[in-house]
């Protein structure tokens, strides 16, 4: 039992940084994307990657030009 609740405290310790550090990114990675690049920035089918101000990686891939919301995005 001991030995249980020392990997969960390592467990614990180790992700606490990176709790801290995605507590203020935006839930929608779309919306959280217009920090990065405004829309239509992003050419119909390429991809970009960039770090959020919160600290979060974040991969888009450009949509149907005027649309915003075919912008596909995704935390990385």
């Amino acid at each position: 039992m001991r030995n249980l609740f020392a990997l969960l405290t390592l467990i614990a310790v180790l992700a606490a940084p990176a709790a801290v550090q995605a507590k203020g990114c935006p839930a929608n990675p779309r919306n959280a994307s217009l920090a990065l690049w405004a829309g239509g920035t992003i050419p119909t089918g390429k991809t970009v990657t960039g770090a959020h101000p919160c600290g979060r990686q974040l991969t888009c891939t450009g949509g149907v030009p005027g649309n915003f919301a075919s912008r596909q995005c995704h935390w990385e």
